[in-house]
This record gives structure tokens, C-alpha cells and sequence, in this order.
């Protein structure tokens, strides 16, 4: 599964015994149907078991969550506990969501299909809690098995004016960013490298928002991590900042030279369960070492 791991010793409000026995009762259904699949496809096996890991994971949230309000559109469902500006800020959450679904979709062929759990915490205490994360993670929000979770708007925007809110939270906050990761996670069964979703995912917001991380400390006149490192450390590297705009480079060299429809070749060859290095070699007609020492000559000029 890819990151973010977490920790499922968290109760939510709404885990009842009832909602325990039918997950148990699933995850058995699950294991006989995936023993089957493996045992009868053994080629697409991986991606299988990612979708069905990826739905449970999804399940379990709901089943969590089942006690708390909720607001919905035709492709979300806002889940929030009771407590003072709470509705709204699901609504304007909400609201958010949907204007970003619809473009990001068309643009990597997404079909859509149920709604989308989108689960709303007051504060940022909470929202690290249901990672098992410590206190010190200064997440807005976070993609993981299907479902986004968000940090209330009143935990970050210092405005009391409604409107000046919204102004804010759609041009600064996390739901393009996070639909993008969706969108791909679906698109390729979870078959994808860590730094190509989070540069799809800049990519995309400052499409949309016109919002680029601006840290100095992720300059490019410094030296890069290696494309491999990653993919497989990207949460443990120490230069976050650094870590995340390389991702953003990666992904503009790619649509600025080969241009968006090769992207979209890669996405698809992802989504045969390909490897990475096939992928772009299939699509961009060269293997990933090549395009790592491209992209930096790039970077140079």
C-alpha cells in the first residue's frame, strides 16, 4: 500500500461492535474472492489485491466514521463531528471539492464512480491522531485507501469573514492537491512512483490555483536526490521542501518537453501494472536513468 502507513488502534466515534462484525465479515468474503483471483490470474494479482486492500481501507474509515454529520454532492460525502462553524466549513469543503473533480478527471481519463469519503477534522491533533502520527506533522491534508482527510479551515486561516475564508481555503488549501493523488492512486491501481504523484499533484493545484510551494530551502541549485531514493524514502528525506520541488521539475520537464500526452501514456502504462521503467520507456522512448541524467541537463540550462 502506498504511504502514508497508518495506525488503525484509533477509535473514531461510530466504530460500533455491529459495524466491526460486518468489516470482519468482508475481509473474509475479501480473502476467498483475491485466493481465487491470485490462484486464476496470477499476472494481475498485485494490482488486485491493491484495489481490494485500497476498498477495505475505505470501508473501514466509513465504518468509523458512521456516527459523525455529513454533507454530500453527487461525487462526495463530507463526514464532520457536531461543534460550532463545523457544518460550514464541510460545506465550503465540500463546495471546493467538486469545483477541482470534474477537470482533474477529464485531464487523466477518470471515470467516476460512487462518492468520494471526504473525513473533516477540527483540529490538527486529530487529524495526526488517525495517522498515529505525532503532534509536530503540520498536514492540511492527506490522501490515503481511498479516502481524503482534511484539516478544518479554522485551524489555518486566521480570517473571521466567511468569504475571506473561502477565498483562501480554494486558492491555498489541499483539496486540488489531494483529488490529484486520488485520481491517479485510481487510475493506476496504486501502481505509481511516490515523487511522479506528488508532482502531478503540484502540478495540477497551480493549474488550478495558481499555488506553488515557494520554500527556499527546496531550491534546485543544490544537490538532488536520486528519482529511486525518492520513491522508496520520500516521508524520511531531510529536506522536504527540496524533495517536493524536484517532484514539480520532474513532472514540468516531462509535460513542457514531451508534452501532456505522453504523461498521459505514462499514466496508462501504469495502469497495465507495468513497471516505472518500462512505462517511460514505452512512452517517452527512454528508460529512467536516461531521463534522470535528461531532466538535470535541463534543469542546468
Amino acid at each position: 500500500m502506498p504511504e502514508p502507513t497508518t495506525s488503525y488502534g484509533y477509535r473514531q466515534p461510530g466504530e460500533t461492535p455491529t459495524g466491526q462484525r460486518k468489516l470482519l465479515h468482508l475481509l473474509a468474503v475479501v480473502m476467498l474472492v483475491t485466493s481465487f483471483m491470485v490462484i486464476r490470474f496470477p499476472g494481475g494479482a498485485k494490482g488486485f489485491l491493491y484495489v481490494v486492500f485500497r476498498e477495505v481501507v475505505k470501508l473501514n474509515m466509513m465504518v468509523k466514521t458512521s456516527g459523525w454529520n455529513s454533507v454530500e454532492s453527487e461525487y462526495f460525502l463530507v463526514r464532520y463531528k457536531p461543534g460550532p462553524g463545523n457544518e460550514k466549513n464541510a460545506k465550503l469543503v465540500l463546495n471546493t471539492a467538486e469545483s477541482f473533480l470534474e477537470p482533474i478527471a477529464q485531464r487523466y481519463d477518470y471515470k467516476i464512480k460512487g462518492k468520494i469519503p471526504v473525513i473533516l477534522y477540527s483540529s490538527r491533533e486529530e487529524l495526526n491522531a488517525s495517522f498515529g502520527w505525532p503532534a509536530s506533522e503540520r498536514a492540511m491534508g492527506v490522501y490515503w485507501g481511498g479516502a481524503i482527510r482534511v484539516l478544518s479551515p479554522d485551524e489555518w486561516i486566521d480570517y473571521d469573514k466567511f468569504e475571506e475564508k473561502k477565498t483562501i481555503f480554494e486558492s491555498c488549501g489541499p483539496m486540488a492537491h489531494e483529488i490529484t493523488h486520488l485520481v491517479i492512486d485510481y487510475r493506476t491501481k496504486g501502481n505509481y512512483p511516490r515523487w511522479l504523484t506528488e508532482g502531478l499533484a503540484q502540478y495540477e493545484e497551480y493549474m488550478l490555483t495558481g499555488f506553488r510551494f515557494t520554500d527556499p530551502a527546496g531550491s534546485l541549485d543544490q544537490d538532488l536526490y536520486p528519482l529511486s531514493k525518492m520513491d522508496k524514502e520520500f516521508d524520511s528525506l531531510p529536506n522536504q521542501s527540496l524533495a517536493y520541488r524536484q517532484s514539480l521539475s520532474a513532472v514540468d520537464y516531462i509535460m513542457k518537453v514531451y508534452g501532456k500526452e505522453k504523461m498521459h501514456m505514462i499514466i496508462n502504462d501504469l495502469s497495465q501494472g507495468r513497471s516505472v521503467n518500462r512505462s517511460f520507456s514505452n512512452s517517452l522512448g527512454v528508460d529512467m536513468i536516461k531521463f534522470e541524467q535528461e531532466w538535470q541537463h535541463w534543469l542546468s540550462l
